[in-house]
């Protein structure tokens, strides 16, 4: 008898130290995990957040980079870390949607690993080709591809990019050879070199090139016609259908963290995204905030995952 009354005292307690430490968060740093390279889009982007939400909550907010594995290293880490809210993800479309379907089975994480917490920023990715071809809109491209099997070859620089070379391989059935590279600048790289003959990238990351007049975009991979480029049509204007690629941003917290927490820090996510950094970023890489509420972030999610299942199904890729 007393030895229940002594547990349910120490559940009390223990109840009341959970209620009270919610109440109180956040009350020291948090931490926000980047799965990629300092200088990284990921990372850029990642730092104008910690910023934001290190005055919007009052409280010190750092990056810790841990980059490797296609961002699988850093993305394991935070699922790992306890559910408190003081270890955040900075996941992408990478590592929270392609990377289930490239090597699920040594991963380390899977989908219900996390709590979505919100979107950050999104890009579309688009085609670029280099502006001193012979070939300049997408269908030249396309009927020389044909004319000549297996001479052509698509740059990418990511799991996103890399299906996306496949994808497009598969519904236009041009016998183009994927070229893999660490990071699309370094694909893009090489475009302007033309070392390839074309590749995919999000907007934020070839801005620069584009702005150096070495390459251009010719179709982008979205629902409508992105704002950045307004003269770029849509894959779908073309003929091209069910072809929608974006490389995104979000936050997400291990599973099991209290829904309080989560709302709060959506909330100041949210607020991040009007500040003067991060309208000053936007405007430097093309990128479009994501401004959904909770519920619409964690279905924005699901949908992306459930996209690149299609893809995968659809390209013939097999997982690693």
């Amino acid at each position: 008898m007393k030895r229940n009354f002594f547990l349910l005292i120490a559940l009390l307690i223990f109840g009341v130290s959970i209620v009270w430490a919610q109440s109180s968060y956040p009350s020291r740093p948090i931490t926000l995990i980047v799965p990629f390279a300092a200088g990284s889009g990921t990372d850029m982007g990642a730092r104008v957040l910690a910023k934001d939400m290190a005055d919007i909550l009052k409280t010190p907010v750092v990056i810790e980079n841990k980059p490797g594995a296609n961002g699988a290293i850093g993305s394991a880490v935070a699922a790992r870390a306890r559910p408190d809210g003081y270890t955040l993800l900075v996941g992408s479309a990478t590592t929270n949607a392609v990377n289930y379907f490239f090597s699920l089975s040594q991963l380390g994480y899977e989908p219900r690993s996390y709590e979505v917490v919100a979107g950050v920023a999104a890009s579309p990715v688009s085609l670029y080709i280099a502006t001193d071809v012979k070939w300049k809109n997408l269908a030249e491209l396309i009927d020389y591809g044909k004319a000549h099997p297996g001479q052509l070859k698509c740059g990418c620089g990511n799991a996103v990019t890399q299906v996306s070379c496949e994808v497009f391989a598969k519904l236009t059935g041009l016998g183009a050879i994927t070229v893999p590279y660490k990071s699309n600048p370094q694909s893009l790289t090489d475009l302007s070199g033309r070392h390839i003959d074309f590749a995919f990238s999000d907007a934020s990351v070839a801005k620069t090139f584009i702005d150096t007049r070495k390459i251009a975009p010719i179709a982008v991979a979205a629902s409508k016609r992105y704002p950045a480029t307004p003269a770029v049509p849509t894959f779908a204007e073309l003929g091209i259908k069910d072809f929608e690629i974006s490389a995104w941003t979000a936050v997400f917290a291990p599973a099991g963290t209290p829904a309080s927490v989560v709302e709060l820090l959506h909330a100041a996510i949210r607020k991040s995204a009007k500040s003067p950094e991060a309208l000053q970023l936007r405007a430097r890489t093309g990128t479009q905030p994501i401004e959904l509420n909770l519920v619409d972030s964690r279905e924005f999610v699901a949908q992306e995952v459930a996209r690149w299942a299609a893809y995968f199904k659809n390209s013939g890729i097999k997982p690693e």
